[in-house]
């Protein structure tokens, strides 16, 4: 298990690398500028003494060398000696076209003006500053990155902690999910349902079975501990009990009520549910009913995700057994075959061949990739007509407890 938020840590540790970065970085600047205005007002005030005399002569020699002297400062971009009319007597500098900050200084002789002196010292640019500063901005790195591989340890729960949350989490999770869910607890006075769990000698009497299962290519479901899957294995069964009753336990097939049957509750292997007929409209409403969990089990997943709780997704095969060949294994021995071609949120039928004829007028089927060789043409539900694709979202809106109706 990883430690817990993550991204919002490596978020504040990214920021305060940016400020860090910002304050070292404008403070060097800071820093540099200051140094550069005392080296610039000290300069200037030379560079006016000396030049004084030569102004006042007008000795463009002696004031070239006195500004190649001064040129060779560093830092000194350029400079200009004026006459007092503004004729230049004497220019230097190491870089005359760049910019940077601009000394001034007027030059007296008896109260009255004749010349002015003129020095440009170079501002420090971005890369220098950071060139300057590597240290400072490598060390800050380094140290956040220390931070967030100390805290990918340090908040990482240890195993028995995790054990601990786990049990808590989903024991706390059930009756608040349950109760998200609309389906009733313990606490509240359950519908009646009509559901029959049926044994497992009597689990060869149906001739369509509905089988749901777990997809979890990672093994996640292993992990857990026998306490914290039996919880949720109670949670799924209470979303498959409330989905029957939500479409309707007794399916009108021509005058006979068609009874649908747990015929083994959700456990590591999933969840069987058989019907004692199988007829098109029974097996049409048994697909109904594999779409429905399907969604449903796909809100569990993502509201848990949210929550940092476990969930899987579930998938779907409807099998019918041929009651004209006795050596066909029973319906349910091929669910169990057919479920592990399914992935996840999947429903898979292999019925008939008038029944699957019927089926493709009302729903959209089509072949699977693989074929599976022991089964013959196994079909994937692939899409509902609108009225059909309605009264799955109102099932669902009823049972997440969110029907306006």
């Amino acid at each position: 298990m990883n430690a817990p938020r993550q991204g919002l840590y490596a978020t504040l540790l990214a920021i305060s690398y940016a400020l860090h970065t910002t304050l070292i970085v404008e403070g060097t600047a800071h820093q540099l500028a200051t140094t550069r205005d005392a080296q610039g007002q000290l300069l200037i005030r030379q560079l006016a003494e000396d030049a004084t005399l030569g102004v006042a002569r007008q000795d463009t020699v002696s004031l070239a060398l006195l500004a190649n002297r001064y040129s060779q400062r560093a830092g000194v971009v350029s400079m200009r000696i004026l006459a007092a009319d503004g004729h230049v007597l004497a220019t230097g500098g190491n870089a005359p076209s760049r910019d940077g900050q601009l000394f001034q200084q007027i030059l007296l002789q008896d109260r009255t003006q004749n010349g002015q002196v003129e020095l440009t010292l170079a501002e420090a640019s971005l890369g220098e500053v950071v060139r300057l500063q590597w240290l400072p901005l490598l060390l800050s790195l380094l140290i956040h990155i220390f931070l967030w591989l100390l805290y990918r340890v340090v908040a990482r729960p240890k195993r028995s902690a995790q054990e601990e949350i786990s049990n808590e989490t989903l024991s706390d999770a059930s009756p608040t999910q349950a109760a998200a869910l609309n389906i009733p607890t313990k606490n509240a006075p359950e519908p009646i349902l009509q559901i029959k769990t049926a044994d497992a000698e009597t689990q060869t009497a149906y001739p369509v079975v509905l089988r749901i299962a777990y997809s979890d290519p990672r093994g996640l479901l292993d992990t857990l501990t026998p306490s914290t899957s039996e919880k949720y294995f109670s949670l799924c069964q209470k979303i498959l009990e409330e989905a029957i009753r939500v479409l309707g336990n007794n399916m009108p097939n021509e005058g006979t009520p068609t009874k649908i049957s747990i015929v083994e509750s959700f456990g590591a292997n999933g969840a069987l549910v058989g019907i004692n007929q199988n007829s098109a409209p029974a097996l049409g409403h048994l697909l109904l009913l594999a779409q429905l969990l399907n969604l449903l089990s796909d809100a569990v997943y993502r509201r848990n995700r949210v929550e940092k709780r476990f969930a899987l997704h579930t998938c779907a095969a409807i099998t019918e057994v041929d009651t004209a060949d006795e050596s066909t294994p029973n319906s349910t021995q091929q669910s169990a075959e057919l479920i592990q071609h399914a992935n996840a949120s999947d429903v898979l039928i292999h019925v008939s061949d008038t029944n699957l004829s019927r089926l493709m007028i009302q729903f959209s089927l089509s072949a699977l990739e693989k074929p599976v060789e022991s089964l013959g043409e196994v079909m994937r539900l692939s899409g509902l007509r609108s009225d059909q694709a309605q009264l799955i979202e109102r099932a669902r809106e009823q049972i997440l407890g969110r029907s306006t109706a």
